[in-house]
This record gives C-alpha cells, sequence and structure tokens, in this order.
C-alpha cells in the first residue's frame, strides 16, 4: 500500500497573501470579461466583419435550475457595440462552457450518497481545525 501524504496545512499568512492576489487577479482582468456569465458562441458576419458574442448564465432558486439567461451583444468591425438582447430558456438547463465556448446542457444534481460523502469530509475538517 502506498503511503497517503497529508497536505501541508497552509498558515494565515500564505491563506492571506492567496487571497490578496485572486482579489487583485480579478481586478486586472480584461474588460470585455463578463465574471457572472460563460460566453456560448461568437458569431462572425463576413460582408461587414461585425461579430455577435453569447454569454449563459444558470439561473438557480431554490437549488434547482430554472433555465439559463442568454445575453447576445453585436458589435461592429471596429468592436463598438451595436446592439444588445436577452432571452430565456427555460428548463431544467445549465451552461458547460470551455476555452470561449460552450453548450446549454441539463442540469446534473448529486446523488445522496454523494452529498453525504461530502457532509462527511466537512466534519472531518472541522474536527481537525478544532484539535488545532
Amino acid at each position: 500500500m502506498a503511503d497517503k501524504k497529508k497536505k501541508a496545512v497552509a498558515s494565515v499568512d500564505e491563506k492571506a497573501a492567496k487571497r490578496k492576489a485572486r482579489m487583485e487577479a480579478l481586478k486586472n482582468r480584461p474588460a470585455e470579461q463578463r465574471p457572472n456569465s460563460k460566453q456560448i458562441d461568437i458569431f462572425t458576419d463576413e460582408k461587414t466583419n461585425g461579430y455577435v458574442k453569447n454569454f449563459g448564465y444558470p439561473l438557480k432558486a431554490n437549488g434547482k435550475h430554472i433555465g439559463v439567461l442568454v445575453t447576445s451583444v453585436a458589435y461592429d468591425a471596429e468592436g463598438n457595440v451595436l446592439s444588445s438582447n436577452v432571452a430565456l430558456v427555460p428548463g431544467d438547463l445549465t451552461v458547460k462552457a470551455k476555452k470561449g465556448h460552450g453548450t446549454i446542457i441539463a442540469a446534473k444534481y448529486k446523488t445522496e450518497e454523494q452529498k453525504a460523502k461530502k457532509k462527511s469530509k466537512k466534519a472531518v475538517k472541522e474536527e481537525e481545525e478544532e484539535e488545532d
């Protein structure tokens, strides 16, 4: 059997430094980046060299997915915003995105077994923190 290595417990100073670095990274992100939505598609117009970007934001209420809010923004060749549109796609849906493109997919929920496992891990962490 292989020996399991314990994770190194980060000190309070290290955690604060990591948090500060994360906050700085959020401040320095590109202006066009939308932090709450995921980019779904980009459509280009060959004639005018304009393009349309679609962003999706999953909507939840009481832990259930109720739909995806799709925002479309049209740009001209110089990058100026021409128009925007917001639409709701109702259903038990969410957005899966990777590397600037994505799709609207059916929402997946954790099973009771996965939820219980996660709760037990939290309890173990809390006990370890109390011991320290």
